[in-house]
């Protein structure tokens, strides 16, 4: 996980308070000691100890075994006390012994994304699309200097950037008004995630007042025309990774992008039960079915597997319908237009549609909109007299 800083004081102390421990106490044991052996390993994050260990080290012109070697009886140190199995040892030896003076803001940034990656369904996402003009080659669309893009604008902040797996994790911090050895509020650090080789981020709520700045900064970041605010939003990051960039390969067509399909391409697909879920319908159901239920609940499921697929669904936790529909006048011989708006609201709301149709709540053939939710990519749909998405 390298970490890039684009600031110039990044060497800053945050000093030691009670809302520092609240973000080193917030880690699991494991997350905790991943931090700490990259601050080890990082001159400009490694604890007073070993930096003046390591300026002794240069005076007597050696190499870095010693320094290694301390390093290493560090983190020997800190992994036998997460063996045994006190997580508050390891936070206060780190906040009272090692670095007792405070973090820089490397090390917050560190700390911040770590988390926030690990529990990524914390924040509020929103996806951006980014448009650039015909002919830019990708090499060129992204600025070298994240800072840079920021630095026109009079303000305060701090910029880190680093990459999880596959993906750009950015975490601007804004200082407006605050000393510069003070943690900011929660509400001024924006997390964007770009999703490398496409044209999709991701962005955490920003204020009203600093939303015109940051889209700047982004648009100059990127080398792009224009940043447009899509229709999609939600806790999961993964599952909107895939909303986003795999619309076209949802649904039935998921077992292609997951290599599901059988070696045979003229054999007909068959739908093989899991285990658990074969013993679960012997036990509990067939005995108390007759012929005509178990063909219908075979119905249901046929169904559900032609619309959705196999494979489980990305989790979109809002899915606003917006219909128009005309209502009929006999007397008057004409329509009248109305509207409606409908809400799902769930943890995965496709996944309970899929439910609701082998409950027998939901009537197949469902519309159209609503057996494309997974290919839409977008939570607000908006559909026509004639069952048609706009848009």
């Amino acid at each position: 996980m390298p970490l890039h800083s684009f600031i110039r004081n990044d060497k800053t102390i945050i000093a030691p308070n009670a809302s520092l421990r609240r973000v080193i106490n917030r880690h699991t044991k494991d997350s905790l000691l991943n931090v700490i052996h990259k601050w080890l390993q990082d001159p400009i994050t490694r604890s007073k100890l070993i930096a003046l260990y390591e300026d002794e080290d240069k005076l007597n012109d050696t190499n870095d075994t010693n320094i290694q070697q301390l390093v290493e009886r560090l983190l020997f140190h800190y992994e036998k006390l997460s063996s045994s199995g006190s997580k508050k040892k390891i936070v206060d030896k780190v906040f009272l012994e090692d670095w007792k003076d405070g973090l820089n803001y490397k090390q917050v940034a560190q700390l911040d994304m770590k988390y926030y990656h690990d529990h990524s369904s914390l924040k509020h996402w929103k996806a951006l699309k980014l448009c650039w003009e015909d002919g830019m080659t990708q090499e060129k669309r992204i600025s070298k200097d994240f800072r840079a893009s920021f630095n026109t604008f009079d303000t305060t902040l701090t910029i880190f950037q680093s990459s999880f797996e596959k993906n750009w994790w950015i975490r601007i911090s804004i200082h407006d008004g605050i000393p510069p050895n003070v943690l900011p509020i929660s509400t001024n650090i924006i997390y964007v995630i770009y999703f490398t080789n496409s044209e999709h981020l991701l962005c955490s709520n920003i204020k009203r007042e600093h939303k015109e700045f940051i889209m700047q900064g982004l648009l100059k970041t990127f080398v792009c025309n224009e940043i447009e605010e899509w229709d999609l939003k939600g806790k999961y990051v993964d599952s909107l990774e895939k909303l986003l960039l795999h619309r076209q390969s949802q649904g039935t067509y998921s077992r292609y992008r997951l290599n599901q399909v059988d070696d045979n391409p003229l054999l007909l697909p068959s739908k093989k039960l899991k285990k658990d879920d074969t013993q679960k319908n012997n036990d509990k159901s067939e005995a108390m079915l007759d012929d005509d239920d178990t063909t219908l609940l075979t119905k249901r499921d046929a169904t559900v597997d032609d619309n959705f697929g196999p494979n489980e669904q990305p989790s979109l936790d809002v899915v606003e319908i917006k219909l128009s529909f005309p209502l009929n006048n006999d007397q008057l011989n004409n329509s009248i237009p109305l509207s409606a708006t409908v809400l799902f609201e769930g943890t995965n709301v496709i996944e309970g549609l899929k439910k609701m149709i082998t409950a027998g709540i939901a009537e197949p053939p469902l519309p159209a909109y609503l057996v494309d939710l997974h290919s839409n990519g977008k939570n607000y749909i908006e559909v026509d007299e004639n069952n048609v998405v706009i848009g």
